[in-house]
C-alpha cells in the first residue's frame, strides 16, 4: 500500500542534520551492523562470529531491555546490538536522532526509536546488492535471481509476505536517493518480489529464495490449492488481490522517490504480464453470462481447519460472483481471512490506483501499449467500484461497502489490515474530503456501524475475524490518525497506541479489556506503520509532537533541476492557512532549505502605484499574521505602508520546489511587542538598528561607509555598560494580516498544484479553499 507516499514526498528524503546531539555522521555510521554482504562494523570485532551469538529476536523482543525511556512509562530500548542488526543506514540513524530529540513525549519517542529501524534491524534475512559478484549468487539460465535481491521477512515468521514487505520498506523509500545502499536494498526487494510473482502469482507468502541458502519452513497447514505450488518456494498460497497491488506499489514508490528505472528489467515485465493474466482470470463471473453455465475459477483453496475464515466455502471455490462489474475477485483479505463476497473493495481500489501509477511509468519510458493496457484495466476497476461498491445505508447515507458480489449483496464493515476502507485516502483512491468516504469513515469508526469496531476499558480500535472479537489492532488507530485533520483525534490515537506498547514495540493486536493480552511481540509491519504515522504527523501537525516551532534557518541542500519532488492534494491541507504554513515551514527546515524564513516583501506607494520589493526575514507567525521587523522611520517600505497599508509576501523554497504567497493588510506592532523581539537580538544588531538611517544616502564626500561606522561608534558609547538597549521608536515589527494565502507545489510540465485560502467568515474555520489552475 502507498501508505506514506505523500508524506515521505513531503519529507523529501531529508529529515537529516549533521552532528545531531554532538555526534558526527561518521560516528553515526559506526553504529549498525550492515546486512547481506555489507561490511561488518566495529573495530576489532569479527562480525560474522559475533552474529552467531546473537539471540533470536523473537525471544529478545519479549524481554524489556535498558535503558528505559525518560517518559512516565519508562519504555525499554528494544533494538538489537549493532552487530546483530541485519542492515544499517546512517540516514536512518540521523532521522531517529533528529525526530526523537525534538519530541516532547519521550515514551512516543522511544517507540519511534525502536520501530522506525525495526525492518532494517531485524528482517533483512538475505540481501545481495547486485553490483559485485557474490559467492551465493548463482546464475540461472532463465535470467532469474539476477542483480540486486532482498528477502524481507515479516518478523517472527521466517517468510516474506508481498504486502508486509512493501509496507515494511515504505518509510525508507524517500531516503533511497540519498543512500545508495538503501536504494540497492529496495531495488533488490522489487526484483525478489518479481520472481515470486512470476513463479506463484496466486500466492501471498514465500520461502527464502533458492540462491539465499536459507532453509524453508513448514507452515503446518494441510492445504489443497489450485494452481499447485512448490512448498519449498511458497510458505502460504492464499490469493489476495492486494498482494499483487503491493508488488506494483513497491516499484511505484521506488520510482517516485529515486527516479530510477533500474527495476524495469525483463523479469519485471514478465511479472507485469503475469499480473495482467491473473486480473483477466479473476474478472470472470461464476456463471457464463450468456449460457448460465457454471465456470470453475482458475483458483481454488481448501484447508483442513475448524476456523471458517481460513478456507473458502463451496469446496474451495467461494461464493458466486456476478458478471459485468469490472471488479476483480480476491479470495482472501489482507488479514489472510477468506472473503465472504469475493469483490473486495479496498484491494480493488488499491489495484486501480497502482495500475494507473505503473501505467504512467511505462508511458514515460516508451512502453505506451503496455501502459495503455494497465490504464484500461484500472479505469474499468474504478468504474466498477463506484457503480457496485457504493451502497446506501439508512443511517450513514452513501458509503463504500467492504465486499460485494455483483448481484446486489454487500458486506458493511472494515478490518484493521491494510488496504482497508479507512485507508482509502492513503491509497490515493479518494480525497479525505470526499462525501462517500466521510460517511464511510464515520460508519466504520462507530460501534453501531462496524461490527469489528471494538471498545474496551483498556483500548479501542478496529479488529477483525483474524484475531477474534476482543482484540483490536493498533494499526487501525494509526491509520485513523493519518486520515484525520483533528488534533485531538490524532493525539488520542497516538497516546492509546503508546499505552499499549509496554515492550517498546507495536503489537499485532491488543485485548481491548487488558493490554497485557496481545498477539505478536515482534510484528515489523505494525512497527513500520507506527513510524510512518510519526513521520506523517511530523509534517502535517508538527506541533502535536514537537510543540510550537519558531522559524529558523538550516543548512544548504542540493538544488533540484526539475519539478518532480512532490504533489499537493486537497486532503493534505489543513483548514487553516496558519497551520498549513507551519507544516510546510517545518518541512522546509527538515529538508535543508537554506534560510526558509527568507521572504520577499512587496509594497506599493500611492498615488503613484510604484511597487518596491526586498528580501527580509520572517521572525514570527502568530494567530493574527506574519511578522517581520525593520526600520520604519526612513525606509522605502515605511513610506509605502504609510500611504498604502497593503503588502504581499512571497516565500520560495527551491529545494522542495514550493512557494507560498501572502496578501493582506499591514499593521505596525506596538512598542511593547517590538521590544520583546528587539531584546533577543545580538547586541551588535541592536546597536546597528539605532545607528542606521535605513535607505538614506551615505555621501561619499563625507566618507561614505565611514559615516555609518562613526554612528555605530557613537551609539556604542551611548549605551556602554548597558545590556538592555531600548527599541528605537522608528524601528519595530510589521504584521501582515492575510486575506489570501496560496500554497504552490511544483509539478512536471509546469502543471503545478496550487491551492488558495481566501478569508471567508462564513466558513467554519474562517477560510475558503480553492484549487487554482497552474
Amino acid at each position: 500500500m502507498i501508505l506514506l507516499l505523500s508524506v515521505l514526498a513531503l519529507l523529501s528524503a531529508s529529515l537529516l542534520v549533521d552532528g545531531v546531539n554532538g555526534q558526527s555522521r561518521n560516528e553515526l555510521k559506526a553504529r549498525g551492523k550492515a546486512g547481506g554482504n555489507q561490511e561488518a562494523l566495529g573495530s576489532g570485532i569479527d562480525g560474522e562470529r559475533y552474529k552467531t551469538a546473537c539471540p533470536d529476536y523473537k525471544h529478545y523482543a519479549v524481554v524489556p531491555h535498558r535503558p528505559p525511556s525518560k517518559g512516565p512509562l519508562g519504555l525499554p530500548y528494544q533494538r538489537p546490538s549493532p552487530h546483530c542488526r541485519t542492515f544499517s543506514s546512517p540516514l536512518v540513524e540521523d532521522i531517529i536522532d533528529n525526530i526523537t530529540a525534538r519530541m516532547g513525549d519521550k515514551d512516543l519517542a522511544r517507540i519511534f526509536e525502536n520501530a522506525f529501524p525495526n525492518t532494517l534491524d531485524t528482517t533483512v534475512r538475505w540481501h545481495v546488492d547486485g553490483t559485485e559478484k557474490h559467492s551465493q549468487q548463482k546464475q540461472y539460465k532463465d535470467g532469474s535471481w539476477a542483480g540486486a535481491q532482498s528477502f524481507i521477512v515479516t518478523g517472527d515468521i521466517n517468510a516474506e509476505w508481498l504486502r508486509d514487505s512493501t509496507n515494511q520498506l515504505a518509510q525508507y523509500q524517500a531516503l533511497a536517493k540519498k543512500d545508495k545502499k538503501l536504494e540497492r536494498l529496495i531495488l533488490g526487494a522489487v526484483n525478489t518480489q518479481a520472481e515470486f510473482v512470476i513463479e506463484s502469482p496466486y500466492c501471498n507468502a514465500f520461502q527464502p529464495p533458492p540462491p539465499s541458502g536459507e532453509s524453508a519452513v513448514n507452515n503446518g497447514q494441510d492445504d489443497s490449492v489450485h494452481p499447485v505450488y512448490e512448498p519449498s518456494r511458497v510458505f502460504e498460497c492464499k490469493y489476495e488481490l492486494d498482494s499483487l497491488a503491493h508488488f506494483l506499489a513497491l516499484g511505484n514508490q521506488f520510482h517516485k522517490s529515486t527516479g530510477s528505472t533500474a527495476f524495469l528489467n525483463t523479469r519485471w515485465y514478465n511479472a507485469i504480464d503475469t499480473i495482467l493474466k491473473i486480473l483477466e482470470q479473476q474478472a470472470k463471473p461464476t456463471f457464463n453470462p450468456t449460457s448460465g453455465k457454471f465456470e470453475k475459477n482458475e483458483y481454488s483453496f481448501k484447508r483442513t481447519t475448524n476456523r471458517g475464515t481460513e478456507t473458502l466455502s463451496l469446496l474451495g471455490v467461494g461464493n458466486p460472483l456476478g458478471a459485468g462489474t469490472g471488479l476483480i475477485r480476491s479470495a482472501f483479505r489482507p488479514s489472510d481471512d477468506a472473503t465472504i463476497l469475493g469483490f473486495f473493495i479496498p484491494a480493488n481500489a488499491m489495484m486501480a490506483v497502482e495500475l494507473k501509477r505503473t501505467a504512467e511509468i511505462l508511458k514515460s519510458t516508451g512502453k505506451g501499449n503496455l501502459g495503455g493496457k494497465l490504464q484500461e484495466r484500472a479505469d474499468s476497476m474504478e468504474k466498477g467500484i463506484w457503480e457496485h461498491g457504493v451502497v446506501t445505508n439508512k443511517k450513514y447515507g452513501e458509503v463504500f461497502a467492504y465486499e460485494v458480489d455483483g448481484y446486489g449483496s454487500s458486506i458493511l464493515m472494515d478490518d484493521a489490515n491494510l488496504p482497508s476502507l479507512l485507508a482509502l485516502p492513503l491509497l490515493g483512491f479518494v480525497d479525505a474530503s470526499n462525501k462517500v468516504y466521510k460517511n464511510t469513515r464515520k460508519m466504520i469508526l462507530e460501534r453501531a456501524g462496524n461490527p469489528y469496531c471494538l471498545v474496551g476499558k483498556a483500548f479501542s480500535g478496529i479488529g477483525g475475524p483474524h484475531v477474534g472479537l476482543q482484540h483490536a489492532w493498533p494499526m487501525s488507530r494509526l491509520v485513523q490518525a493519518m486520515t484525520s485533520d483533528n488534533d485531538d483525534e490524532i493525539t488520542q490515537a497516538l497516546n492509546d497506541v503508546r499505552d499499549t506498547s509496554r515492550l517498546g514495540l507495536v503489537h499485532e493486536s491488543v485485548n481491548v479489556g487488558r493490554v497485557t493480552d496481545y498477539t505478536r511481540s515482534w510484528f515489523a509491519w505494525a512497527n513500520s506503520v507506527f513510524a510512518q504515522t510519526i513521520l506523517d504527523v511530523a509534517v502535517r501537525k508538527p506541533h502535536i509532537l514537537f510543540g510550537e516551532v519558531a522559524p529558523a534557518g538550516t543548512k544548504d541542500s542540493p538544488q533540484a533541476d526539475q519539478y518532480t519532488k512532490g504533489s499537493l492534494e486537497r486532503h493534505q491541507l489543513s483548514p487553516s492557512p496558519f497551520t498549513q504554513f507551519h507544516t510546510w515551514f517545518t518541512h522546509a527546515q527538515s529538508s535543508h532549505v537554506h534560510q526558509p524564513e527568507t521572504v520577499c516583501l512587496s509594497t506599493a506607494h500611492l498615488p503613484s502605484g510604484s511597487v518596491s520589493s526586498r528580501f527580509v526575514y520572517l521572525k514570527e507567525l502568530d494567530a493574527k499574521g506574519f511578522v517581520i521587523y525593520s526600520n520604519w522611520g526612513s525606509s522605502r517600505k515605511a513610506e509605502d505602508v504609510q500611504s498604502n497599508p497593503r503588502a504581499s509576501l512571497a516565500f520560495w523554497w527551491h529545494e522542495v520546489e514550493r512557494q507560498v504567497r501572502v496578501e493582506g493588510l499591514a499593521e505596525r506592532l506596538s512598542m511593547e511587542e517590538s521590544q520583546g523581539y528587539f531584546g533577543l537580538r545580538a547586541r551588535g544588531s541592536r546597536v546597528g538598528a539605532w545607528a542606521s538611517e535605513q535607505s538614506k544616502v551615505l555621501p561619499e564626500d563625507q566618507g561614505g561607509r565611514e559615516v555609518l561606522e562613526r554612528r555605530v561608534k557613537d551609539v556604542e558609547g551611548r549605551f556602554e555598560g548597558h545590556e538592555d538597549i531600548p527599541v528605537p521608536e522608528f524601528w519595530g515589527g510589521l504584521r501582515i494580516l492575510p486575506e489570501m494565502v496560496e500554497f504552490w507545489q511544483g509539478r512536471e510540465s509546469r502543471l503545478h498544484d496550487r491551492f488558495r485560502y481566501l478569508k471567508d467568515e462564513g466558513e467554519k474555520e474562517g477560510w475558503r479553499i480553492q484549487r487554482l489552475s497552474p
